[in-house]
């Protein structure tokens, strides 16, 4: 498991064995750390440089972080989510937009931005890695849920808006999109 503690980043494994530090920098805050689903590295907010940025780093805290300059500073940012491919982050900051950031090209595109402000977007991928799901405001405060295409590069509302859909989550196999739904909020 990965944990966020003063401003540090420590690993504790399942069963045995010790906790470790990966980070050990004093004088900087880290937060909000996600392991990889290959479990081969851990993403995580930083702000040694100044302002906050993305690092990624092996699990084993072994090398330098790569550092990714994330949205629009100076902001904060929440929630870094990774794809199942381990290949992108999608995040949120503190403006209410969404974010993916493409690890390997190193592209960050701006996907939403919510209609009010709120610190908490659901975000969930598809297992194959091609479709962010998310929730957001309408501006008669029901939330819809949205899929983003990575491929089309688009968004496209899937809920009707006259209810209140909030926290999507893809099946395993891709098939079926679940989310809540409230007709009397």
């Amino acid at each position: 498991a990965a944990f966020e503690a003063r401003g540090e980043i420590f690993t504790v494994p399942l069963k045995k064995g010790d906790v470790r530090n990966l980070t050990h920098t004093d004088g900087a805050a880290a937060r909000d750390p996600a392991w990889s689903p290959d479990g081969k590295s851990i993403g995580y907010f930083s702000d040694a440089s100044g302002e906050y940025e993305l690092h990624v780093r092996d699990q084993s805290g072994h090398g330098e972080p790569k550092k990714f300059t994330l949205g629009k500073a100076p902001s904060y940012y929440y929630r870094p989510t990774w794809s199942p491919d381990s290949g992108k982050i999608a995040y949120t900051d503190v403006r209410a937009n969404v974010w993916l950031l493409d690890l390997a090209s190193c592209e960050n595109t701006l996907i939403d931005t919510e209609t009010y402000y709120t610190r908490v977007i659901d975000l969930a991928w598809s297992p194959d890695s091609k479709w962010l799901a998310y929730s957001k405001n309408h501006k008669n405060y029901l939330n819809a849920v949205f899929l983003y295409s990575l491929t089309g590069k688009k968004s496209h509302q899937v809920t009707d808006g006259m209810s209140d859909a909030r926290f999507p989550a893809f099946d395993a196999n891709g098939k079926y999109l679940y989310f809540t739904a409230s007709t009397d909020i």
